[in-house]
């Protein structure tokens, strides 16, 4: 057949001519086309994306995620599936005759399992792409009814989006809530300004917290070594508390998310006596609170108001013990009654004989 003969034929297609040197050409082969072929890139702060539609199969999806390393999948919302062993080649389009279709590699799948590019076989699908080259996905073997599977990527507007996409890579935040959730920072004596190193931590705060809607609040907690008077303590701690609180609230976070507390030398964590203990009490922590660690702080403080409230009615019960044991002493008996009583607690047991009474 020769296919200037056709009225049109779409890339899909020539993909199909382009593999079928040796192969049935009874294969389902999805694709969008030369002319309907898009790739979108969707950015954010902690995870940018490009996919590919392909009709009647799902789409082509690359993935990277904050703390994670890139991804590439083939989703089947259509429930097709390939078998266990999926071939990948870089193929080009007809009217490109000088290049040969060359092999990518091959991915073992497991059963129900979607196709999953390895991160080895991701660079050169990229690569081939951004060259023109279109990406085609087949089983190595043909079903009980001798047809195969094929899943074609175009390579047409692959470029622009894919420079988006890497832009997006670039600008993620490179740290996840739990890396950036506490942070501790030490000041020098009688500070009135920031140093370097705090400002960084708090830069990475600012930005972390103004990407991430889910921090739905910052403690803001300072300390300071023991001085001559508490008074003075007291001053030096809330001094850096604000410092800390201002420098965020000009990095454009919002002020009415933080709380901010001063505690002097209330809660030591060094010797007082030397230096190096004096240094580690002048300290300020920064903590991020979502929804999550709220929850279990409230957890907590609920367990240990509990726990007291269980101590309380503890002791309570055990002072109406003692004040019930207490009431249960006689009251005084009538004279005889009670000269009676002496008399058997006088008695000589080993005589039976009975004091006289007084």
């Amino acid at each position: 057949m020769r296919l200037a003969s056709l009225p049109y034929l779409n890339s899909t297609a020539l993909l199909v001519f382009a593999l079928a040197q040796s192969a049935s050409l009874s294969a389902q082969t999805y694709g969008a086309g030369f002319e309907a072929s898009e790739w979108t890139a969707k950015s954010g702060s902690f995870a940018c994306s490009l996919s590919h539609e392909i009709p009647e199969f799902g789409r082509a999806e690359f993935v990277r995620k904050t703390a994670s390393s890139e991804a590439m999948e083939l989703v089947a919302t259509s429930g097709v599936r390939f078998g266990d062993l999926v071939m990948i080649d870089a193929v080009p389009p007809v009217w490109r005759s000088d290049i040969a279709a060359t092999r990518i590699g091959v991915i073992q799948l497991a059963s129900k399992q979607s196709l999953r590019v390895t991160s080895s076989q991701i660079d050169k699908v990229a690569a081939m792409l951004e060259q023109g080259t279109n990406i085609v996905f087949s089983n190595a073997q043909t079903n009980a009814n001798g047809t195969s599977l094929r899943v074609a990527l175009e390579a047409r507007n692959f470029i622009p989006a894919y420079g988006k996409y890497k832009k997006c890579i670039s600008e993620l935040i490179p740290y996840t809530f739990d890396q950036i959730a506490r942070l501790l920072t030490n000041y020098a004596p009688a500070a009135l300004e920031l140093n370097a190193a705090t400002k960084a931590q708090l830069d990475k705060v600012a930005r972390y917290t103004k990407a991430d809607p889910g921090v739905i609040g910052i403690l803001v907690d300072a300390h300071s070594d023991k001085l001559d008077t508490p008074e003075e303590s007291d001053a030096a701690s809330q001094v850096q508390a604000e410092l800390v609180t201002d420098y965020l609230i000009d990095k454009g976070v919002a002020e009415n998310i933080i709380t901010t507390r001063w505690h002097g030398d209330k809660f030591p964590i060094g010797n007082n006596q030397n230096k190096a203990g004096q240094a580690k009490n002048r300290r300020v922590t920064v903590r991020l609170e979502s929804e999550t660690t709220r929850k279990q702080m409230e957890k907590k403080i609920a367990a240990i108001i509990a726990a007291e409230e269980r101590a309380a009615e503890k002791k309570a019960a055990a002072e109406k013990a003692a004040q019930e044991k207490a009431a249960q002493v006689p009251e005084a008996l009538p004279a005889s009654l009670q000269q009676l009583e002496q008399m058997v607690e006088e008695q000589d047991l080993t005589s039976g004989k009975q004091p006289r009474l007084r």
